[in-house]
């Protein structure tokens, strides 16, 4: 799901890396009087998985498993800070990870765009100047627009890092985002699909622009079947074909690196360190030297 993304950043400002290493597998929990038995999307597991792999593939086991080790709280003021409006209650529980409460697609291009600014949140503008018959200005958002400082700059660079990765086809595996490669600049992004395929989406952005494609029928039947009815079939070449048209002319450029950044080469299946993957960790964390993944 697109909540995703602040998972993970929960998770990174918490200690862990992307190379940090939680098994995927069948899990249960017991909810009141009913189990609950979250699955992936493919209904298949593998086993233990480096975090940034399981963001690129969009492991929901991963997912849940981390707002179990991080609580439901912590997980929940990530999302607030960086824009998400929708009341989540204690109700929600572990689901947070699946992204079960309702996100507005305006909720989601702010909540996203904090990534591309370096952590920084900036509310919505509806208006940017007003002038009169005279043509002299009345209004200009610039006086009245909010900003603030919802992520920690070096946490949103090294989520933003891997959320380069999801657009990128991993060494081997499939990533959600791939279809994206068309755009030919950097950028990063989540897909999301909700259960039956009733609701898909791609938040993504860009040095440049953040957006975010939904698709869906207003009365919330299924759109299909298949791995083509997912977020990263369906909304991912819109949101392309969109930003080709939208970045027409812009120079291509980087994410600004903040200072407290150390790059490693990783293997990036793994996530061990020695490969020819250049990955982002907060100075004064480092990948592993040896694969010695926990056993559950």
């Amino acid at each position: 799901s697109s909540v995703k993304p602040f998972v993970w950043a929960a998770a990174i400002a918490s200690g862990f890396t992307p190379s940090s290493i939680i098994v995927d597998e069948p899990i249960e929990y017991t909810v009141g009087r009913n189990k609950w038995v979250p699955q992936n999307f493919g209904g298949d597991f593998q086993g233990p998985i480096p975090l940034r792999k399981a963001l690129e593939q969009s492991v929901n086991i991963v997912s849940v498993k981390l707002v179990e080790q991080l609580g439901v709280p912590l997980v929940r003021s990530y999302l607030q800070r960086c824009g998400i409006t929708t009341p989540i209650d204690d109700t929600v529980g572990l689901t947070l990870g699946l992204g079960t409460p309702v996100v507005t697609i305006m909720d989601q291009c702010v909540a996203y765009s904090c990534f591309a600014n370096g952590g920084v949140r900036n509310d919505p503008v509806m208006v940017t100047e007003i002038r009169n018959r005279d043509g002299l200005p009345r209004y200009d958002y610039n006086a009245f627009v909010k900003r603030e400082q919802a992520l920690d700059s070096r946490v949103a660079y090294v989520v933003t890092h891997m959320l380069q990765g999801v657009c990128e086809p991993g060494p081997g595996y499939y990533t959600t985002g791939h279809r994206t490669k068309a755009l030919g600049r950097p950028r990063g992004g989540k897909t999301g699909t909700t259960n039956e395929s009733r609701n898909v989406w791609f938040c993504g952005f860009t040095p440049d622009f953040t957006c975010v494609v939904w698709i869906g029928y207003s009365d919330n039947r299924p759109l299909g079947r298949g791995r083509e009815f997912t977020g990263g079939g369906m909304a991912t070449p819109i949101w392309t074909k969109f930003m080709i048209a939208a970045e027409d002319g812009l120079p291509i450029r980087d994410f600004d690196v903040p200072s407290g950044i150390t790059f490693f080469n990783i293997e990036r299946l793994t996530g061990v360190e020695g490969g020819d993957y250049k990955e982002a960790y907060l100075t004064g964390t480092a990948p592993p030297a040896t694969w010695n993944p926990p056993s559950g």
